[in-house]
């Protein structure tokens, strides 16, 4: 590699050239991100001050978020006593935009470390004089790179609107400290398994940890007054109450714990060999048995560790959107005015709560669908794609029960969220009849989620360099599905969960759905078709 050069340590040597190709790499799949999260950030919050004018259809909005369910979802509201533009923002879009961007940085460091080095890119750079923790840098350079370039276009994107700058720094300080945070996380978790897609569920396992500790420490404690909230990197951006009263020195808690997150992966990365991890990895059988035969067993076993990841993560939310039903009730008979808001009084918050929740715990299952594609596409660097289409196994019935595998995991998933949703509706709520309308509004947004499924096999047939388009689309989707009454019209035209009758807010509406299953099965068809046609990396 000419592009390696030496940079007078040992250990550091040639870490100039391989942080010049990560972010050749990188460029476009940053550019995508970046323009992403700003561009939805503007056009979010623009809506918010058209909707939102009068201090008075703020002062409801404030009463709202203020309920226990809101609070879990959102934040603890700073300034709610007076609430402005600035604190809406801060309030309702601030952690939407930290969990991509979190999700972003750490899927950043995966792809240039563990999965390179399980597909056995590093191993051929390493043969040149590059030293062991070049690597290292040069991943954790890229997604730093990529959480400040997110970082700077979402200010200058806030800038174009009235908010106060001192505000708008203080909100993409948080944003970026949560995604050095998280490439901190995904650096040691890349030296604790042999296999990227291991350590990327890692990661986002204690993602989803911390916003469920901050989410609970909210509940219990308001205005981040919980310890639970100040164990997650969620809480310490969001206490920098931006756009009420800034204060940055919550950032630096996170600076201090991403810099020891590095320092960590630094000390962990001599302590293996290359191609190994420190977990132990258990020895399988001499034979497999016969549940392992084909393809879509084989897949099953292989992806079984992020559908429990995942599918924990979804279920336990559910579980807790069901719990706090109960106390959203009481907050709305303590508030009267709140029902206002609603055509149908108090049972119809309850009914839209549940609808909204159900869309973002289908966004998170749309999530899952796409990280299942994306294992494909691993397989397919890795040369093991390559390995298994040598036999006899068509491409079609190689990606196929890869999207097969994904497909059905969110079918159960969601199912399984339902039931649990509704079971601890019915102990909150003192009733017996959520579960099977909870399981219905959870099932009918399957196929919006295949639809996502669909969109992420088209760009693994047609365009698999660009995959990060997909993970675009789903913060596309999952900004609209939360806040798609908020934004511009027409704004929302390219999400299929706008078309998702939801349930138990609205009536049953089975043409959309059958729609969006016709169109699903199209966009898997037209993905599959093109993977046919392309060169398979081998």
């Amino acid at each position: 590699m000419s592009t390696v050069v030496d940079t007078g340590s040992s250990e550091l040597a040639g870490t100039r050239g391989l942080v010049r190709v990560a972010l050749r790499l990188d460029r476009w799949r940053t550019l995508v991100w970046a323009v992403a999260v700003a561009g939805l950030t503007q056009v979010s919050v623009s809506a918010i001050a058209e909707l939102y004018s009068t201090p008075e259809s703020r002062a409801g909005r404030a009463q709202l978020i203020s309920s226990p369910a809101a609070t879990a979802l959102a934040g603890p509201g700073y300034g709610l006593d007076d609430y402005t533009v600035g604190a809406m923002t801060a309030n309702e879009l601030g952690l939407w935009i930290m969990v991509p961007v979190g999700i972003m940085a750490l899927l950043t460091v995966t792809r240039h470390l563990r999965a390179a080095e399980e597909d056995g890119r590093l191993e051929l750079v390493r043969s040149a004089p590059v030293g062991r923790d070049a690597p290292v840098v040069a991943g954790l350079t890229a997604a730093v790179v990529a959480t400040l370039a997110v970082g700077a276009l979402t200010f200058l994107a806030l800038l174009t609107t009235e908010l106060d700058p001192v505000g708008s720094a203080a909100l993409v300080g948080g944003v970026v400290m949560v995604g050095l945070v998280f490439a901190g996380v995904s650096a040691v978790t890349s030296q604790l398994t042999a296999h990227g897609r291991t350590a990327s569920s890692l990661a986002m396992a204690v993602l989803g940890v911390a916003f469920l500790l901050r989410a609970v420490g909210d509940v219990r404690g308001p205005e981040s007054t919980s310890v639970l909230t100040w164990l997650s990197p969620f809480g310490w951006a969001q206490a920098t109450r931006a756009y009420v009263d800034e204060r940055f020195w919550p950032l630096g808690i996170g600076v201090v714990v991403a810099a020891v997150l590095v320092a960590v992966a630094f000390w962990l990365v001599g302590r293996r060999d290359q191609g190994t991890g420190l977990l132990a990895e258990r020895l399988g059988r001499p034979r497999a048995s016969r549940r392992l035969t084909g393809l879509v067993a084989l897949t099953l076993r292989r992806q079984l560790g992020a559908i429990g990841a995942w599918g924990f993560g979804i279920v336990v939310s559910g579980a807790l959107i069901g719990l706090l039903a109960g106390e959203l009730v009481d907050y709305v008979d303590d508030e009267p005015q709140l029902a206002q808001m609603f055509p149908t009084g108090s049972n119809g918050v309850i009914a839209s709560a549940f609808a909204l929740y159900t869309v973002f715990l289908a966004v998170m299952a749309a999530a899952y669908a796409s990280t299942a594609v994306a294992a494909a596409r691993s397989e397919e660097v890795a040369t093991r794609g390559a390995l298994a289409l040598s036999a006899p196994v068509s491409r079609t019935r190689w990606l196929g029960s890869q999207v097969g595998v994904g497909g059905a995991a969110v079918v159960a998933i969601m199912l399984l969220t339902g039931l649990v949703m509704g079971l601890t509706a019915n102990a909150s709520l003192g009733g017996d009849g959520h579960v099977p309308e909870l399981v219905g509004a959870s099932m009918v947004t399957v196929p919006a989620i295949a639809c996502v499924l669909g969109v992420a096999v088209v760009v693994m047939g047609a365009a698999p360099r660009a995959f990060g388009v997909v993970w675009a689309y789903v913060t596309y989707v999952g900004v609209v599905g939360l806040f798609g009454g908020l934004l511009p019209d027409g704004s929302d035209v390219l999400s299929p969960f706008t078309y998702t009758p939801q349930l138990p807010a609205e009536p049953m509406d089975w043409p959309p759905v059958l729609v969006l299953c016709v169109v699903a099965v199209a966009l898997v068809g037209a993905g599959l078709a093109a993977f046919r046609r392309r060169d398979v990396i081998g």
